[in-house]
């Protein structure tokens, strides 16, 4: 969870280093939120988390605190100015991205700010939804004690001021449709430059190049975890530990990829020296 909440407050740091001032004693800055859902999705999992304006508007110890006894001016600017919601994006409990929906005042857009933790990159999509004030926080305000707020035709109507709510509901639409498929992206492409490296490296001379190594080593044979392997085998077996290490976390992928770079099919002890290199802990 420590992992989860640096991660967020990177994004959060990203967004505007000068929106935040108020920070816990880790240095990250504190804006109090609120679990949504988690939604699964083709092959992954978004978990949807809401900004709140209760214990942030009139908390201190927040890093958005306006005032102790907000007035409805600095509700409509909190609710308007700051964002409302941010996402995480998991495949089997790794972060894949997280994505916050970043409100522009001047002409009631929006964009998504993303962050790729495993490659430190963060970048921006345009999102194509207008609306002044989003579903939670309008909500939020037609609860308020004594508030006059009331809702009608998707508009909320409050402090004599007209807003047009955008629902939360086409935001999660939009996240699916355009955010993911960047992530994705992102995702194709470390992948694909990890494949690049291994085929590249495992050339003759290369850095996953063992056979030249092992050959140095002397006697016909080395031992492993009480298992003999002559010299062409072991060298498998090393660039199996080697790629894992990389990134390649499926076996059938290593497998693949060694044929195709010795455009030929590994024989059953080769097979079973990759296997051992692979599952090996160094």
């Amino acid at each position: 969870m420590k992992k989860i909440v640096s991660l967020i407050a990177i994004l959060l740091f990203l967004v505007s280093p000068k929106l935040f001032s108020q920070t816990d004693k880790n240095g990250n800055p504190v804006f109090n939120s609120l679990k949504i859902e988690d939604i699964k999705f083709e092959d992954v999992e978004i978990i949807s988390n809401y900004y709140t304006i209760e214990n942030n508007i009139e908390n201190k110890s927040s890093s958005v605190f306006i005032n102790e006894k907000p007035t409805s001016e600095d509700y409509i600017n909190f609710s308007t100015k700051l964002p409302s919601y941010f996402f995480m994006i998991v495949d089997k409990g790794n972060v894949l991205g997280l994505a916050m929906l970043i409100p522009k005042t001047e002409d009631d857009s929006f964009f998504y700010n993303v962050v790729i933790p495993s490659k430190d990159l963060s970048f921006q999509i345009p999102s194509q939804l207008k609306g002044k004030i989003t579903e939670h926080r309008a909500n939020e305000i037609l609860n308020l004690k004594n508030s006059k707020a009331e809702i009608s035709k998707n508009v909320l109507k409050f402090n004599n001021m007209d807003f047009e709510v955008l629902q939360y509901d086409k935001i999660i639409a939009e996240l699916k449709k355009n955010v993911l498929a960047e992530i994705e992206n992102e995702k194709n492409t470390e992948k694909n430059n990890v494949e690049e490296y291994i085929r590249t490296e495992s050339k003759e001379g290369g850095k996953l190049d063992f056979k030249s190594r092992v050959e140095k080593h002397e006697g016909a044979f080395i031992a492993f975890d009480g298992v003999m392997y002559n010299k062409k085998d072991f060298s498998i077996l090393m660039w199996g530990a080697s790629v894992r290490k990389i990134g390649i976390k499926d076996f059938s992928k290593a497998q693949n990829i060694r044929e195709q770079i010795n455009s030929k099919k590994l024989t059953e002890p080769e097979l079973n020296a990759l296997k051992k290199g692979f599952e090996a802990k160094f």
